[in-house]
């Protein structure tokens, strides 16, 4: 169960247990000061103090609808990214071309980059029918991915998305990496060419929490 549905149902155990006790110390200090009461009032305020925690937690803690799905915790996140940290561009290529055919795109196919051997592309077709091209990087090192691998990505595919443009289809450029980051550079140059990046953290949450790429589930 997700970890904020959990939160709430404990939220809601606290609410009813600090109520009724409540309710027994209201019953316990009118009884104090000489008020009538008799045995069975107190079954009353106890119920009524259940009501009133019920109706508070449905109101402000209760989980969103979206909440009841089954989400990652943060040790299956963890192990998510330590698989992507020790793939090769080839695993990791292999990797989101499976996750692309389990949400849907299809005519899905791995594509070697000769010119970058730490690149493999991902060619598919949306829903819609229109391409989508995903290069899968693997990291070089510690730092951020830096911005002449996004000029290179874009180069690279400018003369088929042109050709897909032509024909009326815009396409979708991705740029997936098994680094933590990309450099401010690259960010600039990826949000002028319209190219989506996706880091490490980006991945193990698609990969878990199903969160595919916006681009992608067009």
């Amino acid at each position: 169960m997700a970890r904020t549905t959990m939160r709430a149902y404990l939220n809601l155990a606290i609410l009813v247990a600090g109520l009724e006790l409540l309710a027994v110390g209201i019953w316990f200090v009118l009884e104090g000061i000489r008020v009538n009461q008799s045995d069975n009032l107190m079954v009353v305020y106890i119920c009524a103090a259940a009501a009133l925690a019920s109706a508070i937690w449905l109101v402000g803690y209760r989980p969103r609808v979206d909440e009841w799905t089954e989400h990652c915790d943060d040790t299956a996140l963890r192990d998510a990214k330590a698989r992507l940290d020790r793939m090769d561009p080839a695993r990791l290529a292999e990797h989101l071309a499976d996750l692309c055919e389990r949400d849907g795109l299809a005519e899905v196919e791995t594509v070697r980059v000769v010119e970058d051997a730490y690149a493999v592309d991902i060619h598919a077709r949306r829903g819609d029918g229109t391409p989508a091209v995903l290069r899968c990087r693997s990291a070089e090192g510690p730092g951020p991915v830096a911005g002449g691998v996004v000029e290179d990505f874009v180069s690279a595919v400018a003369v088929a998305t042109d050709a897909d443009a032509d024909a009326g289809r815009s396409g979708a450029l991705l740029l997936a990496t098994t680094a933590g980051c990309f450099s401010a550079k690259a960010a600039a140059l990826a949000a002028s060419a319209g190219v989506v990046l996706l880091d490490r953290s980006a991945l193990a949450h698609w990969e878990c929490d199903k969160e595919v790429p916006a681009p992608l589930a067009a």
